[in-house]
């Protein structure tokens, strides 16, 4: 945060829609961050956030909505896009996810 702060610099964060939170994030952390409480802390951080919908929009230029997310057998952290445009911009972002899609699975070592 140091190199952000006071620099007038945007902070780019990108953060999968699995992670959507619906309530207010600062008072969450005042929630979670209350002295004598346990557990995790939260520290909200103040930035531009790049969802898989903005990302669709900004590679190809075509729309995308959240229809469903989540999964079981490997299909965790998986969200069900509905994307609309033009036939160029539907090709280009299709052309974009199947060179994704079959990723290996994020393992810790």
């Amino acid at each position: 945060m140091q190199a952000v702060i006071g620099r007038r610099v945007r902070l780019i964060v990108p953060v999968g829609l699995e992670k959507r939170v619906t309530g207010n994030l600062d008072e969450l952390a005042e929630r979670l961050n209350t002295p004598g409480s346990t557990g995790p802390r939260l520290y909200p951080v103040h930035c531009e956030i790049i969802t898989e919908l903005e990302a669709v929009f900004l590679l190809s230029g075509a729309n995308a909505a959240l229809i469903a997310g989540g999964g079981v057998c490997g299909a965790e952290g998986s969200v069900w896009l509905a994307i609309d445009g033009q036939p160029d911009e539907l090709k280009s972002i299709k052309g974009i996810i199947d060179s994704i899609q079959n990723e290996p699975a994020f393992t810790l070592q």
